[in-house]
């Protein structure tokens, strides 16, 4: 057995309640110890225990927390969209045109590339206290290109999320329920992602392809998630609620009856940046 004590920390957040009857639940001056990579006790550093204990780390007084949980991230993908985002936060009018660019930039890229891309981004992200992401596909949209973006990011986390459904691409501009049709007959069948997850709102796919998009995810043993009210307010959120979603993504758009309905769900609402 492998045995690590963290010790003289500042503050230690549990969320345990019972510690100090707050959800936090945080410990002063306090101890953590880890054995063979999970926790073992957590307590007041005066009470630590001492005993075949292999490594003992000093946190010098500040504070640990439970690492973070991103639930919402695309690594796999190339390109560059600066100047959107320029844009859009000088408040100009944001349509999701900007992954059509990204698409193009994905599909040109090798395995190799996108990898790199995508390991790069990662160590950003766990440098900074990640300790578990979810990786969705969504700049291929092609069955090629969403299960490589898949296989690469299966390679980095099990929370794998087919999200073939981003956008509607070019060549499938003027008929967009045949790559509905595409999504539902072809990519989810050859699918390994354990999540299943759809962009429904203005500019992107409709409440009912949204819904056949889910349903054929849940047929094929996946469980769904949803982009949900980024640009507008649809019904997005009810039918996250119905099928059982776990997150509702965005709701930029939402209104409070939205919210009230996700607050009395177990759809967790995740909020984004917009």
């Amino acid at each position: 057995m492998t045995s690590t004590l963290v010790h003289n920390i500042g503050q230690l957040v549990t969320n345990d309640p019972a510690h100090d009857g707050t959800k936090l639940g945080v410990i002063e001056n306090a101890a953590l110890l880890i054995e063979d990579g999970v926790v073992a006790w957590a307590g007041p550093d005066a009470d630590a225990p001492t005993h075949h204990i292999k490594r003992k780390l000093d946190a010098k007084g500040r504070a640990v927390i439970p690492g973070f949980v991103d639930s919402h991230t695309h690594l796999v993908f190339a390109g560059d969209r600066s100047a959107e985002f320029a844009a859009r936060s000088r408040g100009e009018k944001y349509s999701a045109g900007g992954i059509k660019t990204t698409v193009a930039a994905t599909r040109a890229a090798s395995n190799s590339q996108l990898t790199i891309n995508a390991q790069t981004l990662l160590d950003e992200a766990l440098s900074q206290g990640t300790t578990t992401v979810e990786i969705k596909t969504g700049y291929g949209l092609t069955l090629h290109d969403e299960l490589r973006s898949l296989d690469i990011a299966s390679a980095f986390t099990d929370e794998t999320t087919l999200l073939a459904a981003h956008v509607i691409p070019e060549e499938y501009v003027n008929n967009p329920d045949g790559y509905v049709d595409l999504i539902i007959k072809e990519i989810i069948p050859a699918s390994s992602a354990k999540w299943i997850d759809v962009f429904c709102d203005a500019g992107a796919f409709s409440p009912e392809q949204t819904r056949a998009i889910l349903l054929a995810g849940k047929g094929a043993g996946m469980l769904p998630r949803i982009h949900a009210n980024q640009l507008s307010r649809t019904t997005a959120v009810a039918l996250a609620i119905e099928l059982g979603a776990a997150s509702a993504d965005h709701l930029s758009a939402s209104s409070d009856a939205d919210i009230e309905a996700l607050a009395a769900s177990t759809t967790v609402a995740t909020l984004l940046p917009g």
